[in-house]
């Protein structure tokens, strides 16, 4: 049998909905201090928004790509090369 992968039917693995401060830094290429004020910048724009922000150091990835202009499917490709999969069994 196949992976879960590559089970028919199945698109793809989800990807968290948030980026860190390393997602961040290898985006835009920027130091980690940078990055926490990028996070910290997104936050507060989600809460002028009226959305609730994420705990400390991580923000919505929706609205970094659209504040960022960086196309979602780059940020899904970051996120996805650092995410960690686990294959445990429930």
């Amino acid at each position: 049998m196949g992976t879960l992968e590559t089970a028919p039917g199945v698109v793809r693995l989800a990807t968290r909905i948030f980026v860190t401060w390393e997602d961040v830094t290898e985006l835009l290429g920027c130091r980690k201090s940078k990055a926490y004020n990028v996070i910290h910048e997104v936050n507060e724009c989600a809460r002028k928004k009226g959305n609730r922000p994420f705990p400390s150091g991580k923000a919505n990835k929706y609205l970094f790509s659209e504040i960022y202009g960086i196309p979602i499917e780059e940020v899904d490709r970051v996120i996805g090369g650092r995410q960690e999969v686990w294959h445990g069994v429930l």
